[in-house]
């Protein structure tokens, strides 16, 4: 009995821990000085940035893909129109809007 409660007590003082330095590192000004916050380049390299850059990378593309395949594929239809004009050009402008627009408010989601 005496071995789960020292357990316990261990889980308890390694989530404060944890706790407090998640704390620390948000209130912590930026500074250059060994024991203060991370720079910013420093950050933009760590593992945690590099992967919501490359799942908005991922989102825009798919983004991108979607809208620009389907604007494509309603103006390819619908070219005997006099308001359509190139179906590509078209498609290409869909897929670069929506790649900015999905990769951008990927990134805004996930602060």
């Amino acid at each position: 009995m005496m071995v789960g409660m020292s357990g316990d007590d261990d889980i308890e003082r390694l989530l404060a821990e944890i706790d407090g330095s998640q704390t620390a590192s948000r209130s912590a000004p930026a500074t250059g000085s060994p024991g203060g916050a991370v720079q910013p380049a420093a950050r933009a390299a760590s593992p945690a940035v590099r992967g919501r850059a490359g799942s908005a990378l991922r989102t825009g593309g798919i983004a991108a893909a979607a809208s620009g395949a389907g604007v494509f594929g309603a103006t390819f239809f619908l070219q005997a129109l006099p308001l359509i004009d190139n179906p590509v050009s078209s498609g290409l402008g869909a897929a670069v809007g929506a790649f900015v627009t999905g990769a951008l408010l990927s990134l805004r989601g996930r602060r």
